[in-house]
């Protein structure tokens, strides 16, 4: 039951005070009503039965006095003590469903209001119902005024409702953002104040974009409290925070919150609650808020949980899901703001002419509440017959408490000299106590995110040709006491679920040996193509090479997506090695995402490059044999590496004479006119050590030949 306030010491001094004179009805905006209206409201929903309450209960009389004046004006008479009385109920009922994504974007709203004038009284019947409204904008009703002519007491006409859709692009009042955060220190990350700051900031482009009518925004500014990539084939602790933030303009309470998760996830472990308590269960977490929490309050949850990326499929951080209880509108401030409604009631003047004093009467009105209700005495007025400008009751709002079911009010008396019964003009006005109750029945879920499995791989190749055909890590041999190049080809692939916002290539350990190219003679090649890069992004000392890619996001390429390869390739120049010398060197490919996550290392194997001392010793002879008729001869050519190395990049040549036809090749020559018109030339690639190679053709003399000719040898 919920208590009206009645009369006492205190209740008579406060009526002393200087007051505002209301109009008739229920007024939401005067002070004193507003006072009086705030201690009736309820979220119960309950059949609106209340007691009024007076400081001296050991009498079933309440004096009552002018709020003006505080003089005595008149009295309360309680019947057979009661203090309790009905209300007529106003309810204001919604049930709001909300969906909306881990970035607070509301993806769907399914709302439906109602508001219900009920009586619910069994014997007493309420008529002419005035109902004003406030802030209806943000709904489809069509008016504020709503008047009802009565209301009956079964269940068929006791209750006038109508529904109600939200209109425009409504704001969601429970602002519930879940943190996730993969970096090792994500709990200092995760701090009170920056979330705070952030839900402020998510509070304002709600507000932006329900007054422009935008689409929904992008929660770029909050990337710096979530992480959502790991490494794998590593076990990792990932900290959760979930913040609720009440933006109704009263308290919501009995929130349920359910966090469900993933079985990828183990070790679950609440570690804070501000609010509340939280369990965990088999595949969940429920946090529990029965207490209200007051308007602008926030409150979190706080828990860890460990999860290991075996391969890299994405991991579902799991779905959450809300119910709650609000007690103002969903529909931006929709309220009751007036309200007027009558019952059975009697009023009447007692007039008792005195025993000792014939024709002076003592008068007193009465006001009688003969109904199951509480109802208010708004205006009584009691005019002089001789003069009706003199009013000889003048009882203004808040002069006389609430009355409870079958109590009467007695103005104090006056005396009136008439030869007459005494006929005095009434103006008797009063209403139904109403109970305002608004109640919002909420849930709201909200989609999970992903976490992604930050991985890279690579190889590195060197070679002496710059176009690399094979992808083999060898050792690679220059010549001593030479100027070489030696080509390296150094390949990145996002072999992971996570786009990368961040490359950094580092080769280590340059000498003067072995120097580092230029800026300019690196390539980078993106998916095959090659693409520029600024000059800041390269950078080249004498012992180390680094190029950095970063802030991918905002460059031309975009992040480097999964599947993506990269390839960088560049000279290595050796610079006259000495005998023995060896070119050790360290590559290591760093990536990162966007939200940063921990830095992701690949290692590759780096081919290992050898300065031998290569002296060269081969054998190159030519024959001429005689074959079959005359005019016909076999040239026999030959090549021997004579030396302990292996010979590369060799070439052969034959100039066939005049007058001689040729063919017959042991190997296809390129024919070419570099000595004469008609040169042979065999290119060979390798020839190791004690090789010999030999290749023959044939010759047809024509005409005015000369076999001496062929002797030639290139």
């Amino acid at each position: 039951m919920t208590p009206l306030f009645g009369g006492g010491e205190k209740e008579k001094e406060k009526q002393k005070k200087e007051k505002k004179r209301a109009p008739m009805g229920w007024d939401a905006e005067d002070s004193e009503e507003r006072l009086e209206a705030e201690g009736l409201k309820r979220t119960e929903m309950d059949v609106g039965r209340v007691e009024l309450v007076d400081t001296d209960k050991s009498t079933p009389v309440i004096e009552t006095y002018d709020e003006d004046t505080g003089e005595l004006e008149g009295s309360i008479a309680l019947k057979n003590g009661n203090r309790e009385g009905l209300l007529a109920l106003v309810k204001i009922i919604e049930e709001v469903d909300v969906e909306q994504d881990h970035d607070v974007n509301i993806e769907s709203i399914d709302f439906k209001g109602m508001l219900n004038v009920e009586n619910p009284s069994k014997k007493d019947r309420i008529w002419d119902i005035d109902l004003v409204l406030k802030d209806i904008g943000a709904t489809d009703l069509e008016t504020e005024e709503i008047k009802i002519i009565e209301l009956g007491t079964d269940d068929k006409n006791n209750v006038d409702s109508r529904e109600f859709q939200l209109s425009g692009k409504p704001k969601n009042l429970l602002v519930v953002k879940e943190y996730i955060n993969s970096l090792p220190d994500a709990d200092s990350i995760l701090n009170r104040r920056d979330i705070e700051r952030d839900l402020e900031r998510i509070e304002e482009e709600q507000l932006e974009e329900a007054e422009e009518g935008e689409e929904g925004y992008t929660s770029s500014q909050a990337l710096d409290l979530e992480s959502f990539a790991i490494p794998i084939q590593k076990e990792n602790p990932v900290y959760f925070t979930i913040a609720i933030k009440n933006l109704f303009p009263t308290a919501v309470k009995n929130i349920e919150l359910t966090k469900n998760i993933p079985d990828d996830f183990l070790d679950v472990n609440i570690t804070d609650t501000s609010a509340g308590y939280a369990d965990v269960g088999e595949g969940k977490i429920v946090w529990t808020i029965e207490e209200k929490i007051p308007s602008g309050t926030i409150i979190l949850l706080k828990f860890t949980a460990a999860v290991f990326a075996e391969s890299i499929d994405k991991i579902k951080t799991g779905t959450i899901d809300i119910k709650y209880e609000g007690t103002s509108s969903f529909a931006k401030g929709l309220s009751i703001n007036k309200f007027d409604a009558y019952t059975r009631n009697r009023f009447y003047v007692d007039a008792i002419e005195r025993d000792e004093e014939p024709e002076v009467w003592d008068c007193s009105l009465v006001f009688e509440n003969t109904s199951e209700f509480i109802l208010q005495l708004m205006n009584a007025d009691v005019y002089s017959p001789e003069n009706e400008d003199m009013k000889l009751v003048d009882v203004d709002p808040n002069d006389v408490p609430p009355l409870p079911s079958g109590a009467r009010w007695y103005s104090r008396s006056w005396m009136y000299e008439s030869a007459d019964i005494p006929r005095f003009s009434k103006l008797l006005e009063f209403r139904v106590m109403p109970d305002f109750q608004t109640l919002v029945n909420g849930t709201l879920a909200i989609s999970d995110v992903e976490l992604y499995v930050a991985s890279i791989t690579g190889d590195v190749v060197f070679s002496r040709k710059e176009e690399i055909k094979e992808r083999e890590v060898e050792t690679i041999n220059v010549p001593t006491y030479k100027e070489t190049d030696v080509y390296a080809s150094l390949r990145i692939e996002n072999n992971g679920s996570a786009p990368l916002n961040e490359l950094i290539i580092t080769h280590r350990n340059f000498n003067a040996e072995y120097t580092p190219p230029t800026a300019e003679e690196i390539k980078i090649l993106w998916d095959d193509s090659e693409i520029d890069v600024s000059s800041d992004a390269i950078s080249v000392g004498s012992e180390e090479l680094v190029i950095s890619l970063e802030n991918l996001k905002e460059s031309t390429t975009g992040m480097f997506e999964p599947e993506s390869v990269l390839e960088i390739q560049y000279p290595i120049h050796c610079i006259e090695p000495a005998k023995e010398s060896v070119f050790e060197s360290e590559i290591v490919y760093i990536a990162n995402t966007l939200p940063v996550s921990q830095e992701i290392e690949f290692i590759p194997e780096v081919p290992v490059i050898e300065a031998i001392h290569i002296r060269r010793k081969f054998r190159v002879g030519k024959e001429v044999m005689p074959i079959g008729a005359l005019g016909n001869y076999q040239i026999i050519l030959s090549i021997e590496n004579i030396g302990d190395m292996t010979l590369e990049n060799l070439t052969l040549m034959d100039a066939v004479p005049d007058n001689f036809e040729y063919g017959e090749y042991s190997v296809e020559p390129e024919i070419t006119d570099e000595v004469g018109k008609d040169t042979l030339k065999w290119e060979i690639d390798k020839l190791e050590p004690a090789e010999r190679l030999e290749i023959t053709y044939e010759i047809t003399g024509k005409g005015e030949y000369h076999p001496s000719d062929a002797q030639l040898a290139l």
